[in-house]
Formats: C-alpha cells, structure tokens, sequence
C-alpha cells in the first residue's frame, strides 16, 4: 500500500474504533431514539453507516480501472442515490446484521486502497463534485465515522422529537443551502494539533474559527426574531463586538461540542425559516456589505446567508489532515 493511502488509513481505523466504542452503548432499547438534531432513529443512522462504504467503494473500482474522467464514473447524484438505496435494503436488518455489512464492506474498501498507486491520488472523484474532489483528499474518510460516532453519543444524552415542520416553497432551496455537511466534513477532518494554530482569519486560532462557525447564525436568529414578533427586521447589531464576545465566551470550549453547537444553532435557525410568512421574506432589508446596500429583501438576505458558512469552511480546509 503506497505510504500516503497507509496513513489515511490508519486515521479510517482509529476513527472506526472510536464509531464502535459509540455503538456498543447502544441498548436494544435505544435503537428507536433519535439522532438530535434530525429525524433519524439510531437504527436508520446505523442503516447508513452499514452502506456508507458502497459509494466510495464504487468510484474505486472507477478509478483502477481507468474511468474516473469517463461518463461512466459516478456523479454526486448517482453517488447519493447508491447510497440511498443501500441504506433502504438495511432498513429492516438487526443491528447484528447491520455491523456485519458495516464491517463487510470496510474489508472491501480497504482492498481496494490496497490497489490505489500514487498516480491515482491525482485523479479527480466526480461523485464528490466539481470542487474538493481529488481521491488525494476524499480517502480520507475518518470524519464520516467520528461525525456520526458523535451522533450516536448525542442521542444516547438526549431525548429528541424531531421538528415537523413545512417551509414557504421559496425558502425550501435556503433551507437545502444549510445543510452542515460542508462545515462537518472539514471540522471533523482537522488536524488535532492545529486546532490552535493560527487560521485564515487573521487573530482568530483555527478553534476560534470553530467558535465563530457553532454561533454564527446568531446575527440572522435576531432578524428572524424580530421579524416574527415585530413584522420586520431587527436593527443590524455591533457584529465584530458579538462575535468577539461570543468566541471569548468559548475560550474553553472543546471543539466537539463546538460542532454540537453549532447542529444545535442550525436547528433552530430551521425553526424560525417554518414560521416566516410571504409577507416576512418580503420586507426590505439592507445588506451592507454589497455595493448597492438599499434595495433588498429578505428573502434575497436568506438565500444568500449559506456563503458563511461556505466561506469559513474554506478558511479552515487547510488545517484538514490530508494536507499533512
């Protein structure tokens, strides 16, 4: 096995004892619990991992033999739809049965990192998108299972009914724009060691950016408040001084329950986009910092809130390990 494939396999190993340590809490009554803060049981977060495998498994084959750049390798739709279809034949399995094929398909996933030369580290995943797909980086898989290894912990802590809850058809696309997995991905695939390391952002410590990211939908939940209580927006408030205060704050925090927050911050962000009527999205608000500030709505503010979250996980990206 080429020495650079060796490591991140050795991080997939450490992190699949740390996802089974979490699973052997799991009683056989727990298995109905839900994972805060979502709507999937243990069971069905356990479904997933048992064919979380498959796609990347697929798209290994693609490359030893020879399609990664071919029509035939897998899109991020195809990638998505494998893996959806091998968590619905799970869905009726044991959890015993569940930890087999979990187990199954790492003994051939990690046959097939046993085949991968350093020319294959180049080539680039189209399963994983136009961006952030070469196989250098996306074999590193060790954050999948320390992501959900921490899902597991949470729903064993807490009692969680998930939210039912239904968007205006012009927020559903904002709300898509919000999922965690970009910040999850990277957050969990950092470097221990430079999580107090300086980062992209100038004074702030990769762990401070951490901080930032878990809180930083705090300026949006005040508009959001207020729109739902007043029929407006709220007045733009001191934002350096909030986030400097709020990273202070967090000064001791560990960085997994920093991502804890921040699921936790999203999901009630979520909460407050259920309750916004057409009305709401169309009051005017001003976006400083565009060239034009006056002129905006906020639905036009929503829509483009996921930058933040886009922007700082690149600011963090090159604390991630494969870049060690």
């Amino acid at each position: 096995m080429d020495a650079y494939v060796e490591r991140a396999a050795r991080d997939m190993a450490a992190a699949r004892d740390e996802l089974l340590a979490a699973l052997s809490e799991v009683g056989a009554e727990d298995w109905r619990r839900y994972v805060p803060y979502g709507s999937r049981t243990l069971h069905g977060l356990f479904a997933h991992l048992a064919s979380a495998d498959h796609a990347w498994a697929l798209a290994a084959q693609g490359l030893l033999k020879g399609e990664a750049e071919d029509a035939r390798a897998l899109t991020p739709e195809a990638a998505r739809a494998a893996r959806e279809d091998a968590a619905r034949r799970n869905a009726q399995r044991t959890p015993a049965e569940l930890l087999d094929e979990m187990q199954r398909r790492r003994r051939l996933l990690m046959s097939l990192y046993e085949l991968l030369e350093p020319r294959h580290l180049a080539l680039r995943l189209p399963a994983y998108g136009e961006r952030h797909n070469s196989v250098r980086e996306r074999i590193w898989l060790g954050y999948h299972d320390r992501a959900h290894a921490a899902d597991v912990r949470r729903a064993l802590r807490l009692r969680w009914h998930p939210m039912r809850a239904s968007f205006l058809p012009e927020v559903v696309p904002v709300v898509a724009s919000l999922a965690p997995d970009r910040v999850l991905y990277v957050a969990w695939s950092v470097d221990p060691v430079l999580w107090e390391r300086a980062s992209g952002v100038p004074g702030w410590s990769n762990r401070q950016l951490l901080a930032h990211i878990a809180v930083g939908d705090w300026v949006l939940q005040t508009h959001l408040r207020h729109l739902i209580e007043e029929g407006a927006p709220a007045a733009w408030p001191d934002i350096d001084a909030g986030n400097a205060a709020r990273i202070a704050e967090r000064a001791l925090t560990p960085c997994a329950a920093l991502l804890e927050e921040y699921l936790s911050m999203r999901h009630e962000t979520l909460r407050l986009l259920a309750q916004l009527t057409p009305e709401h999205v169309a009051q005017p608000i001003a976006l400083a910092w565009l060239p034009e500030p006056e002129g905006h709505t906020v639905l036009e503010y929503l829509q483009g809130f996921h930058w933040h979250d886009t922007m700082h996980a690149e600011q963090l990206r090159p604390a991630m390990k494969y870049l060690r």
